[in-house]
């Protein structure tokens, strides 16, 4: 009989009991249960999983009797999966590679009851406000998708407005099914990018965002690549830290203060000498984020669209509740 080794797994990562029952959402007390290999449900290995960026056969200690799970290539909306970076193509950064998959790009803009919105997100936004004319036109003008979003998803104060049933039974992927369609046939360009990615799946790569559900539902995470980087800026930070308190040190021990062009001058070669290392830094952070691949972890419903929608030419959507742009009723 297979064994959970995940108690072995934290131990040699330094990871307290405490810390691990924080990361996967439980108290401590059902953590060392968990531990022991007790009340340890489908979800929550899977959970385990995925904050510890391994697949699930490895959180066992005879990984050749566990029953396989499941195979992550063949496409399952609402499945966690562990992808290997080989089999996959990601997206990201707007400027990246293929970053025009996003749906915060304006080079792809989309068409829909007539109305032309910058952006897919602009629209996927403006449909979260059916039955709100107003709220949709003024989302429909917003620049940038990416504050608009801020503004009218991320704070509180349109939550009134927000469609009811947007999250139940996964009704906000079959939104986005409907409104990548329309990009996808609107746009010869989108589809020829789209193209480009044949025989991989397509994955978005959501690894430096916070980390929360909805990152994880829509894309995945990289939780080993994002533990360097977070490493980088924490020792980056600490030496400067230590830089600029050597330096107020060295002032400070002087006989006399300097004259006003010399400190001038001793604050410039400072200042120059810190932004020195942050550009070292961020060459570091990119060299990380472009050649140390581990797992990729995360239901990546954005990339599941966007791989089925390439291989078929279109997808399938199903509505199970009305939903309006301006006085039309999306079918």
């Amino acid at each position: 009989m297979a064994e959970l080794r995940v108690k072995e797994i934290i131990n040699q990562r330094g990871i307290s009991v405490r810390e691990f029952a924080q990361m996967i959402g439980v108290t401590r007390e059902y953590c060392y249960s968990l531990l022991k290999g007790e009340h340890a449900s489908q979800k929550i290995v899977e959970t385990m999983g995925r904050v510890l960026n391994l697949p699930i056969r490895d959180l066992y200690t005879q990984p050749d009797e566990v029953k396989p799970i499941y195979n992550p290539y063949e496409i399952v909306f609402g499945r966690t999966e562990h992808y290997k970076p080989n089999d996959i193509v990601t997206f990201g950064k707007l400027n990246g590679k293929y970053g025009a998959l996003s749906n915060m790009s304006t080079v792809y803009p989309v068409e829909c009851c007539g109305y032309k919105f910058k952006t897919s997100e602009h629209l996927f936004i403006a449909l979260r406000f059916s039955g709100y004319p107003d709220l949709q036109r003024e989302v429909m003008e917003y620049k940038n998708s990416m504050y608009c979003k801020k503004v009218f998803i991320n704070s509180n104060k349109y939550t009134d407005f927000l469609f009811p049933h947007w999250r139940e039974n996964y009704f906000d992927v079959e939104v986005m099914k409907y409104i990548v369609n329309l990009k996808y046939a609107q746009n010869e360009g989108f589809r020829k990018l789209l193209a480009k990615t044949k025989g991989k799946i397509i994955v978005e790569d959501t690894t430096m965002q916070n980390h929360s559900n909805m990152v994880l539902r829509w894309g995945c995470q990289d939780l080993q690549k994002k533990d360097l980087v977070r490493a980088v800026r924490t020792s980056t930070e600490r030496y400067i830290r230590s830089f600029e308190k050597d330096a107020l040190a060295k002032t400070a021990s002087l006989k006399r203060p300097r004259s006003a062009s010399k400190q001038k001058s001793f604050d410039d070669k400072l200042k120059a000498q810190i932004q020195s290392m942050e550009k070292v830094v961020d060459i570091c952070e990119q060299t990380i984020l472009a050649q140390c691949n581990y797992t990729l972890v995360g239901e990546n419903a954005m990339g599941k669209i966007l791989t089925i929608l390439r291989d078929n030419g279109s997808i399938d959507h199903k509505f199970d509740y009305p939903l309006f742009l301006f006085d039309n009723e999306i079918k």
